[in-house]
């Protein structure tokens, strides 16, 4: 017996000092990266991202890496994951090697013996809309560059609105589940329109209003209590919701049942998400690590647009002048705790602001108040988030123009539009390049236009 223990103790020691050996000569390995290896269609708002078999010394690492052509950020760790926060969107229909050079070494101090090397092509984005907006909407997918177009959904009651995920791997929407229930459910599918699944089911709720987290995590979304009346029901004060997206499970963001609040939106980086607080006429900034909340006087009801890199919020809000009340945007800088205009105080309303993915200019609607036209929609106007540089990009009275999405590089901004002046005029989905020199039209038809990157 003690030759057999004395036998099995030896061996042991030598399988553990043969797998010692042997690992030092494998050394770290790459598990994942992101986009995947040789990918061909990777989206323009990628997560560049390696994955290592062990932790890592992280100046090792970031020392090591190259992209080409170069992108702008900031590595950021996750555990044993180091990540990209690109400045700006990648270009689309473009080549891109991600080099790591050898020497890289972990925690326990094993190496990354050679250098890793891979590539990756983009995808050229395109616009996800609802169509018909005149019948059961419909999420449609168009190639701008030829104008093909593709179904996504055949929801039989229609979709009432939905968000793309950061990446634009997924689209998540809202879908009435039937004519005379009133519920509305939350359902998500890839971007090629497979993989249709329930996220979140809504007896006796209308669940709508959906953000994703910067991750694409989970998704923050408004669920509204139908409340039975004299000719049905309809949807009660809003109460944000929170649900993740691998596991579906669903939680409020408040234990108090009472709180309140509509429209949330993550912020594009960090854990900050902004919604409207009714009872309190505030539009409240939630640090959802700290719990810190950040609240900005405002009677409209619009928690406003983030900045590319989540430290600012451009919003409505109603200001007196001239012996009436105009619409004026404001710019709350989150980190100076400052709040400035943005827009003059003027007899106009300004509304639906987008801040652009490169962060240097601010898109929304203006309609000017007077004046000899009599109708007057709102009309396409940019500024740069300090209030410098306002200019039209329409004179058309007589049409209106809203629901501004910019694409990821940041040159054209797609817009809805349709004609004050025509009956059971059709509501239509342009084109127009952001420095003036071009627009035309996509959709007759359609609505809520959004950028699968």
């Amino acid at each position: 017996m003690d030759r057999v223990a004395i036998g099995s103790i030896l061996t042991l020691s030598l399988l553990i000092v043969f797998f010692v050996v042997r690992g030092d000569q494998v050394g770290v390995r790459i598990t994942r990266t992101s986009p995947a290896m040789n990918a061909e269609r990777a989206p323009t708002r990628s997560l560049i991202a390696i994955t290592f078999s062990e932790p890592m010394s992280t100046t090792s690492v970031e020392q090591r890496l190259r992209i080409t052509p170069p992108v702008s950020g900031t590595w950021r760790w996750s555990g044993s994951t180091i990540f990209l926060s690109a400045a700006q969107p990648l270009q689309p229909d473009t080549h891109y090697t991600v080099t790591l050079a050898s020497g890289a070494v972990s925690t326990r101090g094993r190496s990354v013996l050679r250098d890793v090397t891979w590539t990756f092509r983009t995808r050229h984005p395109r616009l996800v809309y609802l169509a018909p907006a005149s019948g059961i909407a419909n999420l449609f997918v168009l190639d701008p560059r030829d104008g093909t177009t593709q179904r996504l959904t055949n929801e039989p009651y229609g979709i009432y609105d939905f968000a793309v995920s950061p990446d634009g791997a997924r689209i998540v929407y809202s879908a009435d589940r039937n004519m005379e229930a009133a519920e509305r459910d939350i359902y998500i599918i890839n971007s090629d329109g497979s993989g249709r699944e329930l996220l979140v089911k809504c007896d006796d709720h209308v669940c709508q209003a959906m953000s994703w987290s910067p991750d694409g995590a989970r998704i923050a979304f408004e669920r509204r209590a139908l409340i039975q009346g004299v000719v049905g029901r309809s949807p009660g004060p809003g109460r944000i919701w929170l649900a993740d997206i691998a596991t579906k499970e669903t939680a409020p963001l408040f234990g108090d049942s009472q709180q309140i609040a509509s429209l949330p939106r993550y912020a594009p980086v960090g854990d900050r998400l902004a919604f409207y607080d009714v009872n309190a006429n505030n539009i409240v900034v939630l640090d959802l690590a700290t719990d810190r909340r950040i609240e900005l006087p405002s009677v409209l009801g619009d928690p406003g647009t983030w900045s590319p890199d989540g430290s600012q919020l451009i919003y409505p809000e109603l200001e007196a002048f001239d012996a009436g009340r105009y619409d004026q945007l404001l710019r709350a800088d989150l980190i100076a705790n400052t709040i400035t205009p943005v827009t003059p105080l003027e007899p106009a309303r300004n509304s639906g602001a987008v801040w652009s993915p490169l962060g240097d200019t601010v898109v929304f609607g203006r309609q000017e108040i007077g004046g000899s036209s009599g109708i007057l929609g709102p009309q396409v106007f940019l500024i740069a988030p300090d209030g410098s540089n306002m200019r039209r990009l329409t004179s058309e009275p007589e049409i209106s123009h809203g629901a501004f999405a910019w694409s990821p590089d940041g040159q054209w901004i797609a817009v809805q539009r349709y004609n004050l002046l025509e009956i059971n005029s059709l509501p239509e989905l342009w084109l127009f390049k952001a420095d003036g020199s071009e627009r035309r039209k996509l959709v007759t038809d359609g609505t809520q236009p959004a950028w699968l990157p």
